[in-house]
């Protein structure tokens, strides 16, 4: 009986220490559109943000202007940010290279998210040409039709 109620505890205190399981994710979309619905509209938000225009010998550079301005494109730069994540999830996580272009976004979004909350608009820019090569660079490695373009 001693030996029963000690195994007991035992199985009891292993699985306390393992924590609460994570719930099971189950993706509802697949890659191509989440994509089309989330990704792309959101990182076209961050990237219209920021710019300069020259028509003849005018250059005019656009920005946010507002606190709102500002909060809706930290809000686009959260979806592309988080995205990076949704595509760790199974069935769109395919091998180690997209985990870690998936990663690698993350990263970038991260970077946007900073500079997006340091009011930089410069730094938009930088950040949202490295974030955009860290798109690119995983459709030419994912997406044959990208990648095939270039060929």
């Amino acid at each position: 009986m001693r030996t029963s109620v000690f195994a007991l505890f035992a199985c009891l205190a292993l699985v306390g220490c393992r924590g609460q399981q994570p719930p099971p994710f189950k993706a509802v979309a697949d890659t191509k559109t989440l994509m089309a619905a989330l990704l792309e509209k959101q990182a076209d938000i961050v990237w219209e943000s920021v710019g300069t225009t020259i028509i003849g010998d005018q250059v005019v550079e656009h920005h946010p202007q507002s606190d709102e301005e500002w909060a809706n494109v930290r809000n686009a730069a959260v979806a592309v940010t988080e995205t990076g994540n949704l595509l760790m999830i199974v069935p769109r996580a395919q091998d180690e290279g997209w985990m870690k272009a998936a990663a690698g976004m993350i990263t970038q979004g991260e970077r946007m998210l900073n500079a997006i909350d340091r009011k930089n608009p410069q730094e938009v820019f930088d950040v949202g040409s490295d974030l955009y090569d860290s798109c690119v660079n995983c459709h030419m490695h994912y997406m044959p039709a990208i990648r095939d373009l270039y060929r």
